[in-house]
């Protein structure tokens, strides 16, 4: 369940979203600072905060897989670096290699899907700074 923060915050205001113990090593959560949705992960004890929402198709980052500092997109693939945000690869656009083999009119499917998406860029994610106030995750919207 995401925490929706509410405040008047001053431009300079860091805001805490989470404890330390909340978020393990190599894991991360979904919080909301002000309407803005933010996943914030633990990377070797070190905390990171991006924009939660995928800069191809919009998808929550939080519900795609993270390993080391990359986090896939859930949707298509795409991959972003959690400490600075840098989109690594493009979303994979068309059916899986290794996959079962699809009928022909999926096939067809998927090849205009591909064709309409691959006119979508995909951005790099918007970047948090973070801190730690004891055993509290502060961010910096």
């Amino acid at each position: 369940m995401p925490i929706n923060l509410l405040y008047n915050m001053a431009q300079n205001d860091f805001v805490e979203v989470a404890k330390v113990n909340e978020i393990p090593d190599g894991k991360m959560k979904h919080v909301e600072v002000d309407g803005k949705e933010v996943l914030v992960a633990n990377i070797g004890g070190k905390f990171c905060a991006i924009s939660d929402r995928c800069g191809h198709m919009n998808a929550l980052l939080s519900m795609g897989n993270l390993t080391g500092n990359t986090v896939t997109c859930p949707f298509h693939g795409a991959k972003f670096d959690v400490i600075t945000g840098k989109k690594l690869t493009e979303p994979i656009l068309t059916p899986s290699q290794g996959m079962e083999p699809l009928s022909q009119s999926w096939q067809k499917f998927f090849e205009n899907v591909g064709q309409l998406m691959a006119h979508i860029k995909t951005y790099d994610q918007t970047t948090y700074e973070t801190r730690l106030d004891g055993d509290r995750i502060k961010i910096k919207i």
